[in-house]
């Protein structure tokens, strides 16, 4: 059996064992406080924390990534007023899911957020590959070559126990989270995520509406939107609001 039909055989237990703790864990408090292993970016000394979990077979996710991530890094994070925390899901299908977890995770420390970038552009050049019965292995062979992975190197991953056990626990500590769906978000130690009302999708912060001037937020995964957000955040921050400074952590 080759290393990345292996790795998505040993994946479908820990699928299962995923969607069992979603009712005990949604009572659990998301923690926003950055973990060892965590990938992030951005200045420790950032005025806002915002944790994003996002799933590589997550379409909203690829459009997240494409739309409104540039924005949120080079106005935010570039310029030190956000510390931005990446945790990958496992969501259906598990595969795309979990091999991308594994691309990611197996790229040097500073091209995490590069592979990231990749596995959401390639993201339906996968799908479409992957229905037409085609080389998906070559798509992500080529994605690894962009950050410095040769496919000998990717199959070792692939073929590395210690990666199914790491999938396994991003599986796991994302429900213990209380995280639902992808993409969503921490910001201020309370999750930012979409819900249906009669006037359509906004995003509900902490259970509630997100209101920013009295107005609820559409749930647009934009530039525009989360430049709005973020500066709601920070301008909170800067009259003493506590949304999660990383030295309050």
């Amino acid at each position: 059996m080759k290393p990345i039909a292996r790795l998505v055989c040993s994946l479908v237990l820990a699928t299962c064992t995923w969607g069992g703790l979603t009712a005990a864990a949604s009572a659990q408090h998301p923690a926003q406080a950055e973990r060892p292993g965590d990938n992030a970016i951005g200045s420790m000394d950032a005025e806002l924390v915002i944790v994003e979990y996002a799933s590589y077979a997550c379409p909203h996710c690829a459009h997240f990534q494409t739309e409104a991530w540039p924005t949120i890094r080079s106005e935010f994070v570039e310029t030190g007023q956000v510390r931005y925390i990446f945790r990958p899901m496992l969501t259906s299908p598990p595969q795309i899911a979990a091999i991308g977890i594994v691309l990611a995770a197996c790229a040097e420390d500073d091209r995490f957020f590069s592979a990231t970038d990749l596995l959401f552009a390639e993201q339906s050049t996968i799908f479409e590959t992957a229905q037409a019965q085609g080389n998906v292995g070559a798509v992500y062979d080529r994605i690894g070559a962009a950050v410095g992975l040769s496919p000998e190197a990717l199959s070792a991953c692939y073929a590395d126990p210690a990666m199914t056990e790491m999938v396994n626990t991003v599986a796991v500590q994302a429900n213990q989270d209380g995280i639902a769906g992808t993409p969503s978000f921490i910001i201020g130690g309370k999750i930012l995520n979409t819900a249906m009302t009669a006037e359509g999708a906004i995003f509900h912060w902490g259970g509630t509406p997100l209101l920013i001037n009295g107005d609820r937020v559409p749930a647009q995964l934009d530039g525009d939107t989360f430049r709005r957000i973020i500066l709601h955040f920070l301008d909170d921050a800067a009259e003493g609001i506590d949304h999660g400074s990383v030295s309050a952590h």
